[in-house]
């Protein structure tokens, strides 16, 4: 599989997003939004349902323009074009094949359209269709596909006329897990390959962190967020995208001192000082994978606890650990080797780690 794609900083963005709004009545669906995404890469627009990020998309394709703000694609003014004069290609989560025509032909609808010959379309197609690995499936109907199957057309009529946008609106949304995990790779692999701008919609994190080169995490209209998986993830910048990402801890508590918090009387040391007052209500972020229950010796943040009910969870096991002479019980995911190695079992006392560099803190709002 290919590198993910690699912005430089004299590289101008292939879409420019600029102080887009979009209002139905009195309800603000989207509020000033600013976005800039580079040619080749692969974004997915990350959130609740009702955050904004389907607008966004219909917004870029046209097919709800916005209320104010500007979009350009590729150095062009697309604000206020139609659909048709718009350079996209589309996804939906309902596959959208015409049920009447063969799979060749719902492929080829776009080609016929735009007048190619049938020369240039029985090639085009014939290559689509060996692009998505369904060129023995040409003269069936959608009805005789799968549901992963109806999708790969889906994407093969998207791409029919070389867009230099595409956009996939939940595109796995409507397909079951393993199929959904199997046409992930599919898509990202081949959008790699043929070097497409992507957009995707989602409302599934495991998704938007598998596929993206950056995400956009989305709340009540607004950006929360835009990083890599790697930085959405283990760098959440508010308590919203903390808890829409992932699972996490979140632990109250008031700042000592600049460089730790007294947590429900357990004390943690934070990696770096903070501006805060001493005396200022926080809440602390850790991810239950982060917590260390080896080599625990010498190290910050260093706690008895007691370990309670324990969930087998294939691969590993989640508990709750309760530190000794506090009232904090912090959620923890501990590995197969972890466990048997240390010996651990609900109701066995242990010694904890809750490591100061994965600590996130926010001030705790009014």
């Amino acid at each position: 599989m290919n590198a993910p794609v690699t912005i430089t900083q004299a590289e101008k963005p292939y879409l420019v997003i600029r102080s887009v709004t979009k209002r139905f009545g009195s309800f603000t669906a989207l509020q000033d939004i600013d976005l800039d995404i580079h040619k080749g890469e692969f974004i997915s627009f990350l959130g609740p349902s009702g955050c904004g990020k389907t607008t966004l998309l219909r917004a870029i394709s046209g097919l709800d323009v916005q209320t104010t703000g500007s979009i350009h694609q590729d150095g062009r003014d697309i604000s206020n074009l139609p659909v048709n004069a718009r350079d996209f290609g589309i996804v939906f989560q309902s596959y959208a094949l015409f049920p009447n025509l063969k799979i060749k032909d719902n492929v080829g609808y776009g080609l016929v359209s735009a007048g190619k010959s049938r020369k240039e379309i029985a090639e085009r197609v014939s290559e689509l269709l060996g692009m998505v690995g369904l060129a023995d499936q040409a003269d069936k109907y959608p009805a005789q596909l799968s549901g992963g199957q109806q999708q790969r057309i889906s994407l093969a009529r998207a791409l029919a006329l070389s867009p230099g946008l595409l956009l996939l609106d939940e595109p796995l949304s409507a397909l079951d897990a393993r199929v959904r995990a199997r046409l992930r790779g599919e898509i990202r692999d081949l959008q790699r390959r043929l070097g497409i701008t992507t957009v995707m919609v989602t409302h599934d994190q495991e998704e938007a962190l598998t596929m993206s080169d950056r995400i956009v995490v989305m709340s009540k209209g607004r950006i929360e967020q835009i990083g890599t998986p790697d930085e959405v993830y283990g760098k959440p910048a508010s308590p919203f995208v903390a808890d829409f990402v992932g699972r996490m801890n979140f632990i109250e508590g008031k700042l000592v001192d600049a460089a730790s918090a007294d947590c429900r009387g357990a004390v943690l040391k934070l990696d770096s000082a903070l501006t805060y007052a001493p005396g200022t209500p926080v809440t602390i972020c850790l991810r239950p994978e982060d917590v260390v229950v080896r080599d625990t010796s010498g190290a910050a943040n260093a706690f008895d606890v007691d370990v309670g009910v324990m969930e087998f969870m294939g691969n590993h096991f989640s508990t709750t650990l309760h530190v000794l002479g506090s009232n904090l019980n912090i959620s923890a995911d501990l590995s197969m080797n972890d466990v048997r190695d240390l010996g651990i079992k609900p109701g066995v006392r242990a010694k904890a780690v809750l490591p100061a560099e994965r600590l996130r803190v926010f001030a705790t709002a009014a």
